[in-house]
């Protein structure tokens, strides 16, 4: 088949990437690559330490799965492409690379023990919970690694994560760090402030149609259409043949009673229990369960009091039902032939003694016609629906492979083809919005060659492929479809400016000694005041508390006034009047402590960086 040959093209690639994410990383997740010999050439060079092309490769790969084992079908296709994760893969190793090369020259190493421990516990390497030589022998060998070569990654990994621990370990906070921390992030401000409202000036604004044409023609590159497509798609889905797949009535009655025919009649049994552990002192503690039951104290009483199963004891010991396979064998044995609030004599498990009362008993039947019917409908329309949904899968390759149209190859397989309205690369409706299919359609092959896309697996049960219908490249939108926008654009300015002329003529009043109170009374404007504003505040715009901690503190009791254009088109002016330093609340010692522990991390993350660029700074680093 023609699409099956297409589709091998990309067989051993996908072997890669699978054998690839059984390496157990030790450091950084992703960011634990391969250091194997390679002829690959180089990628770059390291204090004359090469990082190989080969190297370099296997890294993208290995940072690409993971994003898409974390992002799923949403992952954005420029953001998984090798072009893009290229850079800052290789910057990663080069910094894990002299990190490596520092952690040497430092005397640091790492013992064949530790090494060989880490091997043999790794889950990977395991068949029944023990370490395998022949699987990890075998894994190695998919991989491309040597037991040799994939020890010394391992022994790198961990010297590189030792070195990363030691430096950001050894970081300590002081109390006094915390207090400084806490007089800048728990800061509090006290200011004034007025509004010019974006209304107030709108009334004294015109804008021609002349203006509006004007900017237009000196602006097209501001009013540019983003590049458009429309596709023609197949979008089969599981969920959707059955959905639609029609359900013979006298099946669904065949099925019932052979339902029927097939149901076994058990009895379920409620059943209560006291457990006592297996112990030195357990035969007395039995002994006393057994002459408390004897003497008639009630099961439930005595469970809650000597009963040793925790999750039972509270409850009078009720472990709720069982159709004969939910408790151990003895234990089910011993229950069955128990009469309804009979207790049983002890019965030992391997969890200790039991003794064990049958509460109640449930003899089950099986569900009416009218129960069973919708179970039994959906069962057999997707029992059809799966039977078609293999067949389909199977011919749609062929079908869709070099298709003039996919309405036809969609005829031909009796399922339906779609045509989309125009959308950009941010996407379409539904399916059309899924990343992967994004990337089929904006591919070489499927905009600019023109062909169908291979079939897309969004899942198990939902496959999809798209075929090019229209393209418009990027254009200036018309004036017609955008005048509105256009003129709202330069009302919007003219106002904008005018607010802020008067917003100057406030602040030279206030730099002249003039209270803003009784300036905003003289103008007939609301004003407002605020104190112990804290950065976080969420009653005033965030736009305008973050302008008022970006401002200086105000000098020898001098306010500090401002103006603001806010994203809605209002002017602030405000005057910045106090600022005052947090105070860190009273704390025990075991808060503080905690404190410390969680600031000392951050600073040891700090210094880890500090040290990072040292060593990038200081290093001869050569990229191909």
């Amino acid at each position: 088949m023609l699409q099956a040959f297409r589709d091998n093209l990309k067989g051993v690639m996908a072997i890669i990437i699978v054998g690839l994410m059984m390496i157990p990383f030790a450091l950084f997740g992703v960011d634990s690559l391969f250091l194997q010999d390679s002829t690959a050439g180089k990628a770059a060079e390291v204090n004359g330490s090469p990082i190989s092309e080969m190297e370099l490769t296997r890294a993208v790969r290995i940072q690409k799965q993971q994003l898409l084992d974390r992002f799923g079908e949403q992952a954005p296709a420029d953001l998984v492409s090798d072009e893009q994760l290229r850079g800052p893969v290789l910057a990663r190793m080069i910094n894990r690379e002299l990190l490596r090369q520092s952690a040497e020259k430092g005397g640091m190493a790492i013992s064949d023990e530790t090494v060989n421990q880490l091997i043999i516990s790794t889950p990977q390497f395991q068949q029944d919970g023990r370490f395998s030589a022949d699987l990890y022998t075998q894994l190695l060998r998919n991989m491309g690694y040597t037991p040799a070569s994939y020890k010394q990654l391992l022994i790198e990994d961990l010297l590189v994560n030792q070195h990363a621990s030691g430096l950001g370990g050894s970081s300590f906070a002081t109390e006094s760090d915390i207090r400084t921390l806490t007089a800048l992030t728990q800061q509090m401000r006290s200011f004034y402030y007025l509004t010019l409202p974006y209304e107030s000036a709108v009334d004294q604004v015109t804008v021609t149609d002349e203006e509006v044409k004007s900017y237009y023609d000196e602006n097209q590159p501001q009013f540019m259409a983003p590049e458009r497509v429309s596709v023609e798609y197949i979008d089969l889905n599981l969920e959707d043949l059955a959905a639609n797949a029609s359900v013979d009535p006298e099946e669904v009655k065949a099925q019932y009673q052979q339902n029927v025919a097939n149901f076994h009649a058990t009895i379920n049994r409620h059943a209560a229990h006291i457990l006592i552990e297996d112990g030195d002192d357990a035969g007395q503690k039995v002994a006393e369960v057994q002459k408390r039951l004897d003497a008639g104290e009630d099961f439930a009483v005595v469970a809650g009091e000597l009963s040793e199963d925790l999750g039972s004891k509270d409850l009078g010991g009720d472990v709720g039902m069982s159709d004969g396979s939910t408790f151990p064998e003895a234990f089910e044995t011993a229950l069955a032939e128990l009469e309804v609030g009979e207790v049983s004599a002890p019965v030992q498990t391997d969890a200790g003694t039991h003794f064990i009362k049958l509460l109640d008993t449930e003899d089950t039947n099986p569900p009416s016609f009218e129960d069973a019917k919708k179970g039994i409908e959906e069962n057999l329309a997707r029992a059809t629906a799966e039977s078609t949904f293999v067949e389909l899968l199977e011919a749609l390759p062929d079908a869709t492979y070099n298709a003039a149209s996919l309405e036809a190859a969609a005829q031909s397989l009796g399922i339906e083809a779609k045509t989309s309205d125009l959308f950009d690369r941010n996407g379409g409706p539904g399916v059309l919005s899924n990343n992967q299919v994004l990337a089929a359609v904006f591919s070489d092959d499927v905009l600019n060659a023109g062909l169908a896309s291979n079939v897309i697996d969004l899942s198990d049960n939902h496959v999809v492929v798209v075929k090019l219908k229209d393209h418009k490249l990027p254009a200036v939108k018309p004036l017609a479809d955008i005048f509105d926008e256009v003129k709202s654009m330069l009302t919007k300015e003219k106002v904008e400016a005018i607010l802020v002329d008067q917003a100057k003529e406030l602040v030279a009043a206030l730099e002249n000694g003039q209270n803003l109170e009784a300036l905003a009374t003289e103008k007939g404007i609301d004003w407002q005041v605020k104190t112990d504003v804290q950065r976080n505040d969420r009653s005033l715009d965030p736009q305008f508390v973050n302008h008022m901690f970006a401002l200086p503190k105000p000098q020898e009791s001098k306010p500090v006034n401002s103006t603001l254009t806010l994203a809605n088109g209002d002017t602030v002016v405000a005057q910045l009047t106090v600022v005052k330093p947090g105070k860190l609340p009273d704390l025990d010692e075991s808060q503080m402590t905690g404190i410390k522990q969680r600031l000392a991390q951050d600073i040891g993350s700090a210094e880890i960086s500090t040290y990072q660029e040292s060593l990038n700074t200081s290093a001869d680093i050569d990229i191909y």
